[in-house]
C-alpha cells in the first residue's frame, strides 16, 4: 500500500478481519471509494484505467463512473485524468496512475 500516495490525498486505509470490509477514511474520495466493496468490482474500474494509461481511453465502454451512486455524485475517466465531484464539495482531478494506486490500496484492504 502506498501510504505517501494516500496522505498527499488525506485518505486512510485499513484492512479489516472480516472479507470485503475494508475501512477507509478521510474527504469525499474516501465516501466515494466506499462503494466499491467487491475485489472484482475494483478490478473492472482499474481495467478501464489501464485502458485510458495506455492510450485506449476509447476503448471504455462507458467511462462514467457515477451513475447509479445518486444524483450527488459525479464521477468520470477522462483520458488523462479521473474527476470526482460530490455535491456540496470542490471537484478533484486526479492523475490516472494515482487513482489507479489509490484503487489497488483498497482493493488490498477487502481482500
Amino acid at each position: 500500500m502506498n501510504d505517501i500516495l494516500l496522505q498527499k490525498y488525506g485518505l486512510t486505509m485499513q484492512k479489516s478481519f472480516e472479507k470485503f470490509h475494508g475501512i477507509i477514511s478521510g474527504n469525499p474520495i474516501a465516501n466515494y471509494i466506499y462503494n466499491y466493496r467487491h475485489p472484482d468490482d475494483v478490478d473492472e474500474f482499474i481495467a478501464d484505467l489501464d485502458l485510458a494509461i495506455s492510450g485506449n481511453f476509447s476503448l471504455i465502454e462507458d467511462p462514467d463512473y457515477g451513475c447509479g451512486m445518486g444524483n450527488y455524485w459525479f464521477a468520470h475517466i477522462t483520458p488523462t485524468h479521473f474527476e470526482l465531484w460530490q455535491e456540496g464539495f470542490d471537484k478533484r482531478i486526479i492523475p490516472l496512475n494515482d487513482w489507479k494506486e489509490i484503487l489497488l490500496a483498497w482493493k488490498e484492504c477487502l481482500e
